[in-house]
């Protein structure tokens, strides 16, 4: 029955029940850009999302309120200075602890 099976369906691999379901794929490493001496580091919404404890949606939401300073790449995409991230997220961190 398998057999038959197998037969009528193009790229369907005969010994595919007999290898272990839990192999993984080897991992390559993907090359970092390089970057130019000078050049600022840009941040994705999930990176400053991450520093700050909140959801991508929300860092969108501060660019889009002209909270936070935002970069858009050739795709339209948004993309944070790392200097302005860490100096508002220091001056947020001075204000949090000023008051307690």
């Amino acid at each position: 029955m398998f057999e038959y099976l197998t037969s009528l369906v193009p790229g369907c691999d005969r010994n595919a029940r007999n290898r272990p379901h839990n192999v993984e794929a080897p991992v390559t490493a993907t090359p970092q850009p390089t970057r130019q001496p000078g050049q600022e580091q840009l941040l994705t919404p999930g990176e400053v999302a991450s520093l700050f404890r909140v959801d991508p949606k929300t860092v969108t939401r501060w660019a889009t309120a002209g909270r936070i300073g935002s970069i858009r790449t050739p795709g339209g995409h948004r993309r944070f200075r790392e200097s302005e991230v860490r100096a508002l997220l220091a001056e947020l961190t001075n204000d949090v602890s000023r008051s307690a």
